[in-house]
């Protein structure tokens, strides 16, 4: 029993990481943004293709110029060619950070539990979902804390003494050069380097020299995946169109307030939003499965209180910290940057496009802790990740036959087998040597709009809030041709005939030649003068079949 407590920790550790690895396994995959950033790395393992540009743009049709992304998905097939391969790669890397992290605010604050330190970090739901499965924001989380850390320690009131300062620039310009072939958020990052750069004048000229070296060393490690790109494509080209995302246009004041609560609700127990993609889904889920619902209600109460609970402190003006001034001003700089630059882009709001500044709001939470720390407020912290971790278990088990993975393992196992990317899927036509956006094979004669149809189809109104919920059978009547994504679109009409509202969707999934599938479709909230409705196929995507 005396060798217990040595285990431990590394019990804990491991527990962590298959937790995490299990609940991105489960997480969506056929949906078209995990779909391309899974295929971009499928496609550079299949055929050797250098990946030049990263995660696409939508907004503005770009893309990410740099191979990071490509290559961190693509490179663990190499080594295992199955297509939980990326998984298990993204998982280390971002617990990796996490346990580096999470010793960092312990190291900082050691008269928090470490316990709470680490449990609140690796089950935070945004670290979760926006950390464990194959989405472009899931690689960020990694270089943002490194260049975090690095940032917390440049600043002569922030620093804790845990890292040196050269390394601590270093980190900066790694998590700079990572970020910027990851996610169209690195410019955020630009505010904090040259805060950085600025107080670290009063070194002198050997600190700032040695801190310039650093700093250049760790740009240049991972910085050096773009030069081929600007290489092949030129200085115009190399960009992917991405500066197209530059429109000055004033943003609503408004912003800078939900920018706040969606900032402190990265460190919350905010759950809501990744239940489903719309109220009307999240309803008939938990409607389902009535026995995960106390624990949503509860955790979603946490994830309200939590970030409301933090604005409160940051007017507290006592503190034995002497850094806890200069921290609430960076929590207001940061809200005041991420406003500032919606006055020049054209991409609306959205927490998970500022996800980059995460740390930030981890670290302010970390010392709101000390204020209230007890052995009651202990109990409550420990009851509430207990709750949180349950919850996500049940949600996983719910969702994982319908949206992740193993929904139709066999054909994107096939796909990678086979070195077939055209067995998964294709990139966006506006993809730069993104390859075919077809199926390229002519001796398979397609007709998507005769080969897969509907039969069946059957509308009843479900839940208290009325939500459609669509019946049908899928038939792929071709025998040579697989299809995916089947967009269809919804008609509802009143009782004099008339159209009242129209939807349009992507059915998920793959249907290999002669499939015939029973599924649903939940499309939302009725509208109030809905008499009559009507589905139809608008387009389906060809593949090739898996052999």
């Amino acid at each position: 029993m005396r060798s217990f407590p040595k285990l431990r920790w590394p019990i804990a550790i491991v527990a962590f990481f298959a937790f995490r690895l299990a609940y991105g396994l489960t997480r969506e995959l056929f949906f078209e943004d995990e779909t391309q950033i899974f295929l971009m790395g499928l496609r550079y393992y299949a055929t050797g293709a250098w990946p030049y540009f990263g995660a696409d743009v939508v907004w503005t049709k770009s893309e990410i110029p740099g191979a990071l992304q490509g290559l961190l998905v693509g490179i663990p097939f190499k080594v295992w060619p199955v297509p939980e391969a990326p998984y298990v790669l993204l998982n280390v890397m971002s617990m990796a950070a996490l346990a580096v992290f999470a010793w960092y605010v312990s190291a900082r604050l050691p008269q928090l539990p470490k316990w709470l330190v680490w449990g609140w970090l690796m089950t935070l739901p945004w670290t979760i979902e926006f950390s464990t499965h194959i989405i472009n924001p899931s690689y960020v989380l990694a270089p943002a804390i490194a260049f975090f850390i690095g940032f917390f320690e440049s600043v002569p009131a922030l620093r804790g003494g845990k890292v040196p300062m050269p390394l601590a620039f270093g980190l900066m310009g790694a998590g700079l050069a990572c970020v910027m072939q990851l996610h169209l958020s690195w410019p955020l990052l630009l505010p904090y380097i040259a805060v950085a750069w600025i107080l670290a004048w009063r070194g002198g000229i050997s600190s700032m020299s040695a801190n310039l070296i650093a700093f250049t060393a760790g740009v240049l490690m991972f910085g050096a995946l773009l030069i081929p790109t600007f290489v092949v494509y030129g200085l115009r080209g190399g960009t992917g169109g991405t500066l197209n995302n530059l429109l000055p246009l004033p943003a609503n004041p408004w912003i800078a307030v939900t920018t706040l609560a969606r900032l402190f609700s990265f460190a919350s127990l905010e759950i809501w939003r990744f239940i489903a993609t719309d109220d009307g889904k999240r309803l008939v889920l938990l409607q389902r499965h009535l026995w995960i619902a106390p624990l949503a209600a509860v955790l979603w109460l946490a994830g309200v209180w939590q970030p409301i609970w933090m604005l409160r402190e940051w007017f507290r003006t006592s503190s034995p910290f002497p850094e806890w001034r200069p921290l609430k001003w960076l929590v207001a700089g940061t809200v005041l940057v991420i406003y500032a630059s919606y006055w020049f882009v054209i991409e609306p709001p959205q927490a998970h496009a500022f996800y980059v500044v995460a740390p930030v709001a981890f670290i302010f939470a970390a010392y709101c802790w000390t204020f209230v720390d007890s052995a009651r407020w202990r109990r409550i912290a420990g009851a509430l990740l207990a709750m949180n971790v349950f919850f996500h278990i049940g949600q996983a088990w719910i969702q994982a036959p319908e949206h992740s993975l193993y929904r139709n393992r066999e054909a994107v196992a096939t796909a990678v087998r086979e070195k077939e990317p055209e067995m998964f899927a294709h990139r966006r036509p506006f993809a730069v040597d993104g390859g075919p956006i077809a199926l390229q094979d002519p001796s398979r004669p397609y007709d998507g709009g005769h080969d897969v149809r509907f039969s069946d189809a059957q509308m009843t109104a479900t839940g208290p809030g009325r939500v459609a919920l669509w019946t049908m059978t899928v038939h792929n009547g071709n025998d040579r041709v697989a299809y995916r994504d089947i967009l269809y679109r919804t008609n509802y009409r009143d009782h004099q005939g008339r159209l009242i509202d129209q939807r349009a969707d992507y059915i998920k999934d793959i249907f290999e030649p002669g499939a015939v599938v029973h599924l649903e479709v939940i499309d939302g909230f009725l509208p109030r003068q809905y008499a009559s409705a009507s589905i139809e196929i608008l387009r389906v995507e060809a593949l090739l079949p898996a052999k």
